[in-house]
């Protein structure tokens, strides 16, 4: 059976090396995960504490709701990682995973646009608010970088280098999408299992909208752009690391 299994998680053509190349990850529960789970827990504080102050919960709901949002496609990625790292899953597993992340990968940079309630916060309150938006933002938009580089890693062992780019290229594009369809639409990801009818139709609708394309097209460039910043960041991390340029530098 197990034989069975690798012999369809592998196509033909992958050479056996490249395919135990897969399962040589890293281990990504390092210092970026954790300075990640410290921003969230500063911003929880801080709308926990507006809610006992005003007695107005508003912000706690909607910011707590969407910043779980912003963490679940980089859950998805840790969870990929995981069962590689256990040799659970081959790689129609990983590509079933990277289809699940893709579907909720949107929702991490969505939560810049929750920089929009700006405009109608009241003004004793707004110098505080707006720090709190920020802080929500920076961590959904980080969550969902570090989401990325995960599954940009994977794509990268899955197809090369060059057809990997291209991939998260295309993924930039679709989360600039998603969040077109999530701001404006104000559709979100599990409306793919409850209507799909519906988002199918909305989707169809938006690729006729001219707003829907131009959005689409900045959101997706920024976050091209943002991404490539990122990795490029990462890279030289890694690089000062294996040089011992911190002698003692940890893991991403």
């Amino acid at each position: 059976m197990r034989t069975l299994f690798s012999t369809l998680a592998t196509p033909t053509g992958v050479s056996i090396a490249r395919q135990n190349d897969l399962y040589k990850l890293e281990d990504p529960s390092g210092r970026g995960t954790r300075a990640l789970a410290c921003l969230t827990v500063v911003g929880l504080v801080m709308v926990t504490g507006r809610g006992l102050l005003t007695g107005n919960w508003w912000f706690f709901v909607m910011l707590s709701w969407n910043v779980f949002l912003a963490w679940f496609p980089l859950g998805v990625q840790l969870v990929i990682r995981d069962l590689l790292h256990n040799r659970v899953i081959g790689r129609l597993g990983v590509w079933a995973g990277l289809a699940l992340w893709l579907l909720f990968m949107p929702n991490a940079p969505y939560i810049i646009t929750d920089l929009f309630h700006i405009q109608s916060l009241s003004a004793p309150l707004l110098w505080f608010d707006t720090m709190t938006l920020f802080l929500f933002a920076m961590t959904g938009l980080l969550a969902g970088l570090y989401s990325c580089y995960l599954a940009h890693d994977l794509l990268d062992r899955l197809v090369g280098r060059p057809r990997a780019w291209m991939l998260m290229a295309g993924c930039q594009l679709l989360a600039g999408f998603g969040i077109y369809l999530g701001r404006w639409g104000r559709w979100n990801s599990w409306n793919l299992v409850s209507k799909p009818w519906m988002l199918g139709q909305a989707v169809w609708d938006s690729a006729h909208n001219t707003l829907a394309i131009k959005l689409t097209g900045v959101y997706g460039l920024v976050l091209l752009g943002v991404y490539v910043a990122f990795w490029l960041f990462v890279k030289d991390e890694k690089k000062l690391a294996r040089k011992g340029e911190p002698a003692k530098a940890q893991r991403f």
